[in-house]
């Protein structure tokens, strides 16, 4: 199994006009690919398996499983 790295991400919401925390986990370039910023301090190593089909990213309200969390 492969793994890779996962953070919460910043996001702009235009409706709003106000910066909002993403539903999903994304890799650094699923981040960047997304408009938004990874969030410092929210690392968590997951297996690929986890991430959408062809993106960098979890799916929605995604929840990491126990103990995979990673220390920054």
């Amino acid at each position: 199994m492969t793994k890779t790295t996962v953070h919460k991400v910043h996001l702009y919401d235009a409706t709003n006009d106000e910066t909002i925390i993403s539903r999903r986990y994304a890799t650094p370039e699923g981040a960047e690919r997304m408009g938004g910023a990874i969030i410092e301090g929210t690392a968590v190593v997951i297996d690929i398996t986890e991430l959408e089909p062809g993106f960098e990213w979890t799916p929605r309200d995604f929840v990491p499983a126990s103990g995979s969390a990673k220390r920054d």
